[in-house]
Protein backbone atom coordinates (compact mmCIF):
# COMPACT_ATOMS: atom_id res chain seq x y z
CA UNK A 1 0.00 0.00 0.00
CA UNK A 2 2.15 3.20 -0.77
CA UNK A 3 1.35 6.59 1.15
CA UNK A 4 -0.71 9.25 0.33
CA UNK A 5 0.69 12.65 -0.91
CA UNK A 6 -0.09 13.88 2.42
CA UNK A 7 1.62 11.27 5.01
CA UNK A 8 4.91 11.41 2.94
CA UNK A 9 4.49 15.19 3.36
CA UNK A 10 3.55 14.86 7.10
CA UNK A 11 6.30 12.46 7.15
CA UNK A 12 9.14 15.09 5.35
CA UNK A 13 8.10 17.94 7.44
CA UNK A 14 9.02 15.94 10.61
CA UNK A 15 12.17 14.48 9.27
CA UNK A 16 13.42 18.34 8.11
CA UNK A 17 11.97 19.29 11.46
CA UNK A 18 13.76 16.82 13.13
CA UNK A 19 16.97 17.20 11.38
CA UNK A 20 17.08 21.17 11.38
CA UNK A 21 17.27 20.91 15.49
CA UNK A 22 20.35 18.76 15.62
CA UNK A 23 22.95 20.75 13.95
CA UNK A 24 26.21 19.12 12.55
CA UNK A 25 29.74 20.31 13.36
CA UNK A 26 30.75 23.32 11.33
CA UNK A 27 33.40 25.55 11.38
CA UNK A 28 36.78 25.33 12.72
CA UNK A 29 36.09 22.92 15.82
CA UNK A 30 37.44 19.60 17.48
CA UNK A 31 37.07 17.40 20.22
CA UNK A 32 38.50 18.41 23.53
CA UNK A 33 40.43 20.90 25.69
CA UNK A 34 41.65 24.25 24.47
CA UNK A 35 44.73 26.13 25.06
CA UNK A 36 45.33 28.04 28.25
CA UNK A 37 44.36 31.79 26.38
CA UNK A 38 40.90 29.92 25.17
CA UNK A 39 37.70 31.90 26.51
CA UNK A 40 36.25 29.23 28.60
CA UNK A 41 32.24 28.99 28.30
CA UNK A 42 30.51 26.31 30.63
CA UNK A 43 27.03 25.03 29.37
CA UNK A 44 24.45 24.26 32.25
CA UNK A 45 21.21 22.89 32.04
CA UNK A 46 18.82 25.95 29.97
CA UNK A 47 22.22 28.40 30.68
CA UNK A 48 25.55 29.54 29.15
CA UNK A 49 28.19 30.51 31.69
CA UNK A 50 29.10 33.32 30.70
CA UNK A 51 26.00 34.67 28.59
CA UNK A 52 27.76 37.59 27.69
CA UNK A 53 31.49 38.08 26.27
CA UNK A 54 33.54 41.09 25.21
CA UNK A 55 36.17 40.36 22.41
CA UNK A 56 38.07 42.12 19.99
CA UNK A 57 36.73 42.36 16.36
CA UNK A 58 39.03 40.67 13.89
CA UNK A 59 41.02 38.79 15.89
CA UNK A 60 41.31 35.01 16.01
CA UNK A 61 39.61 33.75 19.29
CA UNK A 62 39.90 29.90 20.94
CA UNK A 63 36.46 28.84 23.13
CA UNK A 64 36.39 25.83 25.09
CA UNK A 65 32.87 25.02 25.63
CA UNK A 66 32.50 22.40 28.48
CA UNK A 67 29.27 20.75 29.38
CA UNK A 68 28.73 20.41 32.87
CA UNK A 69 24.95 20.17 32.50
CA UNK A 70 22.78 17.15 32.38
CA UNK A 71 21.42 17.56 29.04
CA UNK A 72 23.10 17.63 25.94
CA UNK A 73 24.31 20.66 24.02
CA UNK A 74 25.88 22.82 21.24
CA UNK A 75 27.49 26.00 20.52
CA UNK A 76 26.35 27.30 17.80
CA UNK A 77 26.82 30.95 15.97
CA UNK A 78 24.88 31.04 12.97
CA UNK A 79 26.15 34.09 11.79
CA UNK A 80 29.58 32.59 11.56
CA UNK A 81 28.11 29.51 9.96
CA UNK A 82 30.16 28.03 13.23
CA UNK A 83 28.56 25.07 15.31
CA UNK A 84 30.24 22.58 17.82
CA UNK A 85 27.36 19.58 17.10
CA UNK A 86 26.01 17.60 20.09
CA UNK A 87 28.34 17.93 23.27
CA UNK A 88 26.96 15.54 25.56
CA UNK A 89 27.49 15.82 29.08
CA UNK A 90 31.17 15.66 30.70
CA UNK A 91 32.22 16.37 26.95
CA UNK A 92 34.48 19.31 26.02
CA UNK A 93 34.87 20.88 22.73
CA UNK A 94 36.90 23.78 21.38
CA UNK A 95 35.83 26.05 18.45
CA UNK A 96 38.24 28.71 16.95
CA UNK A 97 36.99 31.88 14.95
CA UNK A 98 37.53 35.62 14.21
CA UNK A 99 36.14 37.75 16.75
CA UNK A 100 32.93 39.59 14.52
CA UNK A 101 32.39 43.15 14.50
CA UNK A 102 29.17 44.57 17.06
CA UNK A 103 27.27 42.11 18.33
CA UNK A 104 26.56 38.59 17.60
CA UNK A 105 24.29 35.85 19.36
CA UNK A 106 25.65 32.11 19.91
CA UNK A 107 22.93 29.62 20.96
CA UNK A 108 21.88 26.35 21.89
CA UNK A 109 19.94 24.77 19.04
CA UNK A 110 18.22 22.09 21.56
CA UNK A 111 17.19 24.78 23.75
CA UNK A 112 15.57 27.64 22.25
CA UNK A 113 15.90 29.82 25.58
CA UNK A 114 19.80 29.14 25.74
CA UNK A 115 21.75 32.09 24.31
CA UNK A 116 24.56 34.64 24.83
CA UNK A 117 25.86 37.21 22.98
CA UNK A 118 29.74 38.31 21.96
CA UNK A 119 30.35 42.17 21.65
CA UNK A 120 33.35 42.82 19.71
CA UNK A 121 34.39 46.12 18.84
Amino acid sequence: MKPSSRTSAVILVTLVTLTGCARERSGEVHDGVAGPDAVEVVQQDDAFVPDALRLEAGTEVEFEVRNEGNDAHNFTIDALDLSTGTIEPGHVMTATFEGPNGKTEYHCTFHPGMRGEIVAG
